[in-house]
């Protein structure tokens, strides 16, 4: 329960603090239409729940577009920050409704000042993941024992059978074993870097276990790891490198 609550204060903590300083600076009319108190509160909640879709909308644009879409490290945030804007205009107007500012008198205005203010958060957001996920790549973590100990720990029961691959969907891991499946709130940093010494990380939504592979297979640019089980799992442009170094294709 701990680690579930410092995972999602990992992930809600930093909208906060961005609705706490646009709080303070009340921007778009704000500062002369909210006193302190409901301002901060407007933009706290805002911007928290803003912060969540756009999160959940960028991971699935990067998990199927990710390695098709050219310049990734910019395309990803910026797509997932336009298709997050039109629901995220509506939370917008509502809250504005709620707290007192009424409903918006120029709609397109609104979408405009909600994409800009979603895609100058999503860049940098999403360029520290990436910063973070190289940095989890390079840390070869605990022994393989004790690693696969500690990741076990995190299961509600040990899985039937080897572990095979770990799937990412939104803020949840879905855990392949050779007997079923599990779903369980951990950050996909946190498992590949206790599960480093039996596996490696092929995909910003992926990691596969060594002995699950079977062979590498292509599709036109597009590059996947044949897993024992008949599974196709995807490999991210920015993990060949490694993955040829160790051999896997």
């Amino acid at each position: 329960m701990r680690e579930r609550l410092g995972d999602i204060a990992a992930r809600v903590g930093p909208a906060l603090v961005v609705g706490a300083v646009l709080g303070a600076i009340g921007p778009f009319g704000t500062f002369d239409l909210l006193p302190l108190g409901p301002r901060m509160g407007y933009w706290m909640a805002v911007v928290a729940l803003n912060w969540i879709l756009a999160d959940a909308i960028i991971r699935r644009a990067d998990a199927h577009l990710g390695d098709v879409l050219p310049m990734a490290r910019v395309s990803v945030p910026l797509l997932g920050a336009a298709m997050s804007a039109l629901p995220a205009t509506g939370v917008v107007a509502l809250a504005g409704h709620l707290s007192g500012l009424g409903w918006p008198g120029n709609v397109a205005v609104l979408f405009a000042q909600v994409l800009l203010l979603m895609s100058a958060i999503a860049l940098p957001v999403y360029t520290l993941e990436e910063l973070r996920e190289a940095a989890a790549r390079t840390d070869t973590g605990s022994d393989a024992a004790e690693g696969l100990g500690l990741f076990l720990r995190r299961l509600h029961r040990p899985p039937p059978g080897a572990i095979l691959c770990l799937e990412m969907q939104d803020h949840y891991l879905i855990v392949h074993s050779e007997g079923g499946r599990a779903m369980i709130l951990c950050r996909m940093e946190d498992a590949a870097r206790e599960l480093a010494g039996i596996g490696r990380r092929v995909h910003r939504s992926w990691w596969v276990a060594a002995d699950a592979l079977d062979r590498p297979e292509r599709e036109g640019q597009r590059l996947f790891l044949r897993l024992r089980d008949g599974r196709r799992v995807p490999v991210g442009r920015s993990y060949r490198q490694g993955l040829k170094e160790a051999g896997w294709i």
